[in-house]
């Protein structure tokens, strides 16, 4: 199971780790912040063996960091990048636009631009970092295999190199 539960007055995360709980009774672990399962990091391991736990920094593993195993355990960088951008996300809740202008304006960019996506990122976010080299004048859609939603994480000499190109063809264009 994996998805928003109802619960009284919202929903929230829930993803099930997989084992049968003792007793047959489900654990869930609530944080004292929005967002923040950090502090159950230390305490997932040692309950493992006998209960189903789960929190937001290992979902976002899940869905975003396929080259590096996928969990905090597996990929302890990417995890900790993860728990720093947390904040960020909150608090940028409620003031996000669905209807922002800057997708429609991307044809506006006139300085040099290079795209770099992780081939194993979502198809999702894929689909829609094409769309966007799409609409920019003379962007360079990179592909990085092997590489998920943390391409500087996964192939940083690559991406340095990456930059060194663009900024040196942006030079020499000026």
């Amino acid at each position: 199971m994996d998805g928003m539960l109802p619960v009284q007055d919202g929903e929230v995360w829930a993803e099930d780790s997989g084992g049968a709980g003792r007793g047959g009774l489900p654990l869930v672990l609530l944080h004292p912040g929005v967002g923040d399962s950090a502090v159950w990091d230390p305490v997932l391991p040692l309950l493992f063996s006998g209960y189903r736990v789960e929190g937001i920094v290992r979902l976002g593993l899940r869905i975003w960091g396929r080259a590096g195993g996928g969990t905090p355990e597996s990929d302890p960088v990417a995890a900790a990048q993860l728990r720093g951008a947390l904040p960020a996300w909150f608090a940028a809740a409620g003031r996000l636009r669905e209807d922002a202008p800057a997708f429609d304006r991307l044809a506006e960019v006139r300085a040099p631009a290079l795209l770099a996506l992780g081939e194993l990122d979502q198809a999702e976010v894929v689909r829609c970092n094409e769309e966007m080299a799409a609409r920019i004048p003379g962007c360079r859609l990179v592909r990085l295999a092997g590489c998920d939603h943390y391409p500087s994480l996964r192939a940083p000499e690559a991406v340095a190199g990456l930059v060194d190109e663009a900024h040196a063809e942006a030079a020499s264009a000026s």
